[in-house]
């Protein structure tokens, strides 16, 4: 199992705390949040290892959202991630955003966090040979790792790579802007789940946590309302 289950202890304060909130959310707005939860899976994930341009990796995390991805994996000692809300139109506040922003090897913790969960760290490269979204075995939880505008992914995450995948070209461009990569290789990806007979869902403890959590950040001054019934923020799923 990639990510551990929450606890029994963390499932009944998710619990509890929905049950306080819920009455403050409409009817259609929970519908919302629980036909998305149902959705997501972290069977696929992906790393942006030193974006350039914030809004080039806020593009990737609308997409992640949209596709029903639930964790981004940020790589920041070269190149700092700053919210666009204008491209992300609000998609990181649904994601787990893992960011290594104290570790001393920001690639080295991510790659160590990734891979003790018994992930695939999958590098695109065009020039590596390797899979393609139709070829990249499944059986496994992924990570997809997308370099820098510029150069790629760097030749650490290229060492440490468990497999590589390339988007076939058909044109005079070498390769795809990452957004665009990116969002090719995770529909391509999230539709193969679909078609198979993987587990790919969250487990339904971790859909209990992660309604909770979306439904406090729904609510106004919910801390607040929480603090008064006796209780704390409700859990994340996070790491």
């Amino acid at each position: 199992m990639p990510y551990p289950r929450p606890t029994a202890a963390d499932v009944a304060h998710a619990h509890a705390c929905a049950e306080v909130l819920r009455p403050l959310v409409t009817e259609a707005r929970l519908a919302k949040l629980e036909q998305v939860a149902a959705q997501r899976t972290r069977h696929i994930s992906v790393v942006l290892e030193n974006v350039y341009q914030s809004r080039n990796a806020s593009a990737v995390m609308r997409s992640a959202d949209g596709l029903g991805l639930l964790d981004v994996h940020l790589i920041e000692n070269e190149n700092a991630w700053s919210r666009n809300k204008g491209v992300a139109k609000g998609a990181s506040q649904w994601l787990n955003l893992h960011r290594y922003l104290q570790a001393p090897d920001p690639r080295l913790a991510c790659v160590e966090s990734i891979k003790s969960k018994g992930i695939q760290l999958v590098v695109t490269s065009p020039h590596a040979e390797g899979f393609t979204p139709e070829t990249l075995p499944l059986d496994k939880p992924v990570a997809l790792v997308m370099g820098t505008e510029f150069s790629g992914a760097s030749d650490f995450m290229m060492s440490h790579a468990d497999a590589f995948i390339e988007i076939p070209m058909h044109g005079f461009a070498e390769s795809f802007n990452i957004s665009v990569a990116a969002a090719i290789l995770m529909n391509r990806l999230r539709g193969r789940l679909e078609a198979s007979s993987l587990p790919w869902q969250l487990h339904e403890d971790e859909q209990a946590v992660l309604n909770a959590e979306w439904i406090y950040k729904s609510v106004r001054h919910a801390r607040g309302i929480l603090a008064r019934h006796g209780l704390t923020p409700p859990p994340t799923l996070l790491p």
